[in-house]
């Protein structure tokens, strides 16, 4: 399957950006439960008939669905660490077609792998915003040339298609 280069960058753009999105949407995920939490502080939890003889200890069916769900998305976020992790591990064996200690791996080190925004990457680095970007494009290209992260990118792409 021939593919043209601005796709191929495109594409190693995407590989690269896996991580970041992972986390995002585990945080999502999270916040979800925060606020879900939040919602179960307001419902009630037993219910106990002020009358002697009267039905006590009844769970409200309304606590319980609460209770579940909430587990439920706790499973999620356990299920989106494992994707996270995951992504990561890619990522960073992706970067070890890099040179260890080249500009470029460390420009798309701190973007893909420490998920930091441009203004910072370009404060750490002490280069310009266009140094930097060079930089970042030359490190895909570089990746773009080795065989191996080819292969590893065509996968990527026949998976997500």
């Amino acid at each position: 399957m021939q593919t043209d280069s601005k796709e191929l960058i495109v594409a190693m753009k995407k590989y690269l950006g896996q991580y970041y999105k992972a986390k995002l949407k585990r945080k999502q995920l999270e916040v979800r439960l925060k606020n879900f939490r939040e919602e179960m502080v307001e419902a009630k939890g037993i219910n106990y008939s002020p009358v002697p003889g009267g039905k006590s200890g009844c769970t409200t069916s309304k606590t319980e669905d609460y209770v579940v769900r909430a587990l439920e998305i706790e499973d999620r976020i356990m299920k989106q660490q494992v994707e996270v992790q995951r992504a990561m591990f890619a990522v960073m064996e992706v970067m070890d077609f890099l040179p260890i200690d080249s500009v470029e791996r460390s420009v798309l080190e701190y973007r893909h792998i420490d998920c930091l925004p441009w203004k910072f990457i370009i404060a750490r680095m002490s280069y310009s915003k266009a140094s930097c970007h060079n930089y970042y494009n030359a490190g895909i290209d570089m990746l773009l040339g080795c065989n191996e992260v080819q292969a590893t990118l065509q996968k990527y792409m026949e998976s997500n298609k």
